[in-house]
């Protein structure tokens, strides 16, 4: 539920318990299955009240309390949406190169690989790049990077996985170094430097 709450633009920080409270509630004492007790909010918290009354966090509740009734069925444990680092790259000018993202978490599917240009050297066209993908047997997961120009600074991305339920890994920073070839002539101002969608792999 904390995953599924605070990735909703209006309840980044909602307070959420990251471990249930052991308590003998007849609810769950007499229980012949396993069983909790949910509670999202207080009505008497004038906050906690405000937000039970919006339909876009009750919607981002009862997902995150499906996902975790999943989860516990299926064996697995709470794990948060988490892309990996990604190493950065050398790229000679006009090549491109196919780049794993590898995650951990369990986001509802078709999730995208969503990547953003972060520092663009004056005078060039960098182009942020979007992968969707349809299932988790596509995995791994991959972007393209590509470098149609040479500079001498290398160019600064950021790549997270976003799923279809709105939840988005922490940005991963990355980055790519752009190489002219050797007796390669320069490309024009403004040559593209950039992300292509890519189907997984």
């Amino acid at each position: 539920m904390k995953e599924l709450i605070n990735s909703v633009e209006d309840y980044p920080d909602y307070a959420v318990a990251l471990a249930p409270e052991i308590g003998r509630h007849g609810e769950n004492v007499q229980a012949d299955m396993p069983s909790v007790i949910i509670e999202t909010g207080v009505h008497t918290n004038t906050s906690d009240a405000a937000a039970l009354q919006d339909p876009v966090f009750r919607t981002a509740s009862m997902k995150g309390v499906e996902k975790g009734y999943r989860l516990f069925r299926e064996g697995k444990n709470c794990l948060p949406l988490k892309a990996e680092p990604i190493g950065g790259i050398n790229l000679s000018q006009g090549d491109s190169q196919q780049v794993d993202v590898a995650f951990e978490g369990y986001p509802q599917y078709p999730i995208q690989l969503i990547t953003t240009n972060v520092g663009c050297p004056p005078g060039w066209t960098c182009t942020d790049g979007r992968v969707h993908i349809e299932t988790p047997d596509a995995k791994p997961s991959r972007i393209t990077l590509r470098c149609e120009n040479a500079g001498s600074a290398p160019i600064l991305w950021d790549t997270q996985v976003v799923d279809d339920d709105g939840v988005k890994s922490p940005p991963v920073r990355h980055w790519v170094q752009c190489i002219r070839r050797p007796g390669g002539a320069a490309a024009p101002p403004g040559a593209p430097v950039g992300v292509e969608a890519a189907t997984a792999g």
